[in-house]
């Protein structure tokens, strides 16, 4: 593309453009960061609120356990007649304060079910049920079924070490989980009829209430959960991300456009639309340094319409405009793409020709000054007129500046305007 057409910055990348794109990257990082906390907080209340619920009825469960085991010990344990798959306690044979069978006037045999059988046998009905299980337990059991296992062992210590008042946990193991709850059981006065010889007193911890509660339920209804709040939080940040990136290049897009056009604004002659004066000489400077520094020919060349003020004073100011409008498409082509081109000024304009001798830049001109000549300019309607320039050429010498050879062009251009104009002159340095 040729240089006196060339529009927006040198950089491809404004710092305007790096300012949003820079902002609204931080803008996206925290909004994916904030919506990633939400989520997270939203699963570790839904979590919190499953095992809270769990733990609830837990302790329901234990309340209305302690409630039942408390009625039995206070009556003395229950009584239940011999019949198939009701059997004497063993364990209580021994305990000199308890009656572990007694036979009615009817000669039926009733055997006792200590508050520990009862609640273990209404235990198993409720597993059986799949509802919830619970297990009377003890460090020092009388009945080994009452053993407790590793979770139990643990919870006990800590009941009397500790003086903890509850131990709870979520246990997984393979594709089953369960809710294990536990809290201490104290010795009540009803309770050493059977305990009295194994050295407890009233208020002791004797044991604990265990219950178990089916989880594998909810723990797979939270695993789904998480499946949805995951993928509905990727579909949300894909979305809102896609949508913060479109409006990022639309406003980059739109931030491209305004600078291009402040760019012309700042850089183009608005008539012509060649570069203005000020940007032609920065460019004109440009290629000053490159030709010293790689030792390259350049040369300048002035053009200037003549008599243009006849052609303002004949058809108007107007005609004159679309005449300077129209004059660079005439010339641009004869230009090669590295060439500069710019107005200079009024009627006048400016070439700045890189790696270009003097010999060659006088055959431009003389190029340009034929192409003027043999073309019709549209002023009015249907009405042309033609024109004719007068043309300046130097070449760069030594260590010469730009406002050095522009005024030994401009003394060209001069003369050549004195030989009679639609002429060609150049100067060398004296």
């Amino acid at each position: 593309m040729m240089q006196s057409t060339m529009v927006g910055p040198d950089q491809p990348t404004s710092p305007g453009q790096r300012y949003i794109k820079k902002y609204l990257t931080i803008i996206s990082v925290i909004f994916c960061l904030t919506l990633i906390g939400v989520f997270w907080g939203f699963n570790s209340r839904a979590n919190f609120l499953i095992k809270e619920q769990l733990l609830k009825q837990a302790r329901a469960y234990s309340k209305e356990i302690t409630l039942i085991r408390g009625w039995i010990a206070a009556h003395g344990g229950v009584y239940v007649k011999k019949q198939p798959g009701v059997s004497e306690n063993p364990y209580l044979k021994d305990i000199p304060t308890v009656k572990a069978k007694i036979i009615d006037a009817d000669q039926e045999v009733y055997f006792l079910k200590n508050p520990a059988m009862a609640t273990r046998e209404i235990s198993e009905m409720a597993r059986e049920e799949r509802i919830f299980s619970f297990h009377i337990t003890s460090l020092k059991p009388i009945n080994p079924q009452n053993s407790p296992d590793e979770f139990e062992t643990q919870a006990l210590t800590e009941f009397e070490t500790l003086n903890t008042k509850e131990v709870f946990q979520l246990d997984t193991r393979g594709d089953e989980s369960v809710f294990r709850y536990i809290i201490p059981l104290l010795v009540k006065e009803s309770c050493l009829q059977c305990h009295a010889a194994q050295g407890y007193k009233v208020g002791d911890i004797r044991g604990g209430i265990s219950v178990s509660l089916p989880a594998s339920d909810i723990i797979a209804q939270i695993r789904t959960s998480k499946i949805y709040i995951v993928v509905f939080a990727l579909t949300l940040l894909i979305t809102l991300t896609g949508i913060i990136l479109l409006i990022s290049n639309q406003l980059i897009r739109e931030l491209q456009n305004a600078e291009k056009r402040l760019y012309e604004m700042a850089t183009r002659d608005f008539l012509t639309g060649l570069l203005n004066r000020r940007e032609g000489f920065r460019r004109f400077q440009e290629e000053i340094s490159k030709s010293s520094r790689n030792l390259q020919p350049l040369t300048a060349i002035i053009l200037d319409i003549d008599h243009f003020k006849t052609v303002n004073d004949t058809y108007g100011h107007l005609a004159g405009d679309k005449v300077l409008q129209v004059l660079p498409d005439t010339l641009i082509p004869v230009l090669r793409d590295y060439d500069i081109f710019c107005r200079y000024g009024g009627e006048e304009f400016l070439l700045i020709l890189p790696s270009t001798t003097l010999q060659k830049g006088v055959e431009i001109a003389e190029r340009l000054r034929k192409k003027i000549a043999e073309s019709r300019f549209p002023v009015k309607n249907e009405t042309t007129v033609t024109l004719t320039v007068s043309l300046g050429v130097a070449q760069l010498t030594g260590n010469e500046n730009e406002n050095s050879l522009i005024n030994r062009v401009d003394a060209a251009l001069y003369k050549a305007k004195a030989r009679g104009r639609n002429c060609v002159h150049f100067l060398e340095k004296s």
